[in-house]
């Protein structure tokens, strides 16, 4: 076999770079020459990119061994997509990192083990995928070469720390339990379609379903901004906290705040003045219980395990004051998402994990922090969003409708609103699209307001009240921004259990 032989990764990096510009087309056409020339098949599937560029770009046949691809240079390669959306260049999907062999794994030592040996020197050429493009026109468009070793220490603490929990899962035999949403950066992802098919590895323990070790969506997207793009000034949640390997990121967030709990926030405002009136002041709180410069959402590992915080003040009842509210939408991008997989919606409410933040009245009517917990969307609820998200996209392809309504302002003067068709609260238990604006706009693009490519049907009352005849009438150019929110009686049925009495 006529396999071109690297000594060292600087002749696998400088091959790699060589890619930039070429079509995938020209590296499949590349593939089928080598593969025929030395009499092999295609490993992975027809049309494999990271086997096409191994075979037809580097001349090197695919192995699925424990080792590097390039065994001489010690350097394992990956081709993977980013995309570029509303909230700017994210990386498309995980980057996965080889099956999880439950039963050959050397479990006991990290540094020693099949994932370590595989990975722990990565060349990964990323190219851009865009929607409505041929695949054969792609073509890698940056590279970046990653040394787990060189990582920020708080990265290699943590995928060390993911890794050895996995270990614990599989040494304990409950391999069958692994789930993606208990691991920060390096996870233990679905292999293959999908289906029911399990694997035994121990004849002690129930079948498992095919893992494959990956880096998180988020997890890519942060180095992929902070890497290739351009170097970004770096902010930790808790910076002057060593973290323990012994603990979990989520025991440290619960432990942080606990001293807090019961707390009245006239105290914690004056313990933590650093805070803006009004929305934000209970977000700023926290951001300063955890000594965080910036938005907790912002910070390094937030961002790249995809958790989000979330403040919730609730009743007497224990129901949430106000829905659950999520970005904006961009109408034109919502429709124009692939899948749902893809889709912003996707990686806001239903991959990420919440830090939720609960706030109460004790018995003395006083404000108070009241308790905190980690949260995911349960699994039986995730279809519940993705009926919302499609009827929402379906709405804006076949047309958004404004119905005239007759209501008052703050001060009882009669005014018109315009109900939109979007999903209300009422389509399901969990969900639904409504206005983000603090301020309704219908006559113009501003802060609150975008400019629909499609203009919106406007319905106006048969019977118009005397004191609004003349009031101008919007053209349906132009609407009020609309976003996500998860239900705040939903909200209430997964934080019933964490509220305390005080």
């Amino acid at each position: 076999m006529s396999n071109k032989e690297y000594k060292t990764p600087e002749e696998v990096k400088k091959r790699a770079e060589e890619a930039i510009g070429h079509s995938f087309k020209e590296v499949f056409e590349l593939a089928q020459e080598f593969r025929e020339k030395n009499n092999l098949k295609e490993r992975h599937g027809k049309g494999d990119i990271g086997q096409a560029y191994e075979e037809g770009w580097f001349n090197y046949a695919c192995n699925e061994e424990a080792e590097p691809d390039f065994k001489e240079a010690d350097i394992e390669l990956k081709v993977t997509p980013f995309l570029i959306n509303s909230r700017g260049y994210r990386a498309k999907e995980r980057l996965s990192l080889g099956k999880i062999n439950y039963r050959d794994e050397n479990w006991n030592e990290y540094e020693e083990s099949r994932f370590w040996t595989k990975n722990h020197h990565l060349l990964v050429m990323y190219y851009q995928y865009i929607k409505g493009l041929k695949r054969e026109n792609f073509s890698v468009e940056k590279i970046d070469e990653i040394l787990l070793e060189e990582l920020p220490e708080r990265d290699q603490m943590i995928i060390r720390h993911d890794w050895e929990k996995i270990a614990s899962y599989v040494k304990e035999g409950k391999a069958h339990e692994l789930s993606e949403r208990d691991f920060m950066y390096l996870s233990p992802a679905r292999k293959g379609s999908g289906g029911d098919e399990k694997v035994k590895y121990d004849d002690r323990y129930p079948k498992a379903k095919p893992r494959a070790y990956s880096f998180k969506k988020s997890y890519m997207t942060k180095l992929f901004n902070e890497r290739v793009l351009a170097s970004e000034e770096t902010s930790y949640i808790l910076p002057d906290t060593v973290l323990p390997k012994e603990k979990e990121f989520d025991d440290i967030l619960m432990e942080t705040l606990k001293p807090y709990f019961g707390r009245t926030v006239d105290s914690l405002k004056k313990e933590f003045p650093n805070y803006r009136s009004g929305y934000s002041e209970k977000n700023d709180i926290i951001k300063q219980i955890y000594k965080s410069k910036g938005d907790l959402e912002e910070t390094d590992e937030f961002q790249k395990a995809n958790y989000r915080l979330r403040t919730l003040t609730v009743d007497a009842k224990g129901m949430p004051t106000q829905d659950m509210s999520f970005s904006a939408f961009d109408f034109e991008a919502l429709v124009k998402e692939k899948t749902w997989k893809d889709s912003i919606v996707y990686d806001e409410m239903i991959d990420s994990k919440f830090l939720l933040v609960i706030f109460s009245k004790n018995s003395e009517g006083k404000e108070i922090l009241n308790n905190a917990m980690i949260w995911y969307i349960p699994k039986k609820d995730e279809n519940k969003v993705k009926e919302v998200w499609k009827e929402t996209r379906s709405v804006i392809k076949n047309g958004i409708v404004l119905q005239q309504r007759v209501s008052h302002d703050r001060n009882g003067k009669l005014i018109f609103t315009y109900e939109n068709n979007f999903p209300k609260s009422k389509f399901n238990k969990v969900a639904h699209v409504r206005n983000k604006a603090g301020e309704s706009e219908y006559f113009g693009e501003s802060g609150n307001s975008v400019k629909l490519k499609k203009p919106a049907e406007v319905i106006t009352l048969k019977v118009i009240p005397e004191e609004l005849k003349g009031v101008p009438v919007p053209t349906g150019e132009y609407m009020t921004k609309q976003c996500f929110w998860f239900n705040k009686k939903y909200m209430k049925q997964q934080i019933k259990d964490y509220i305390k009495t005080y």
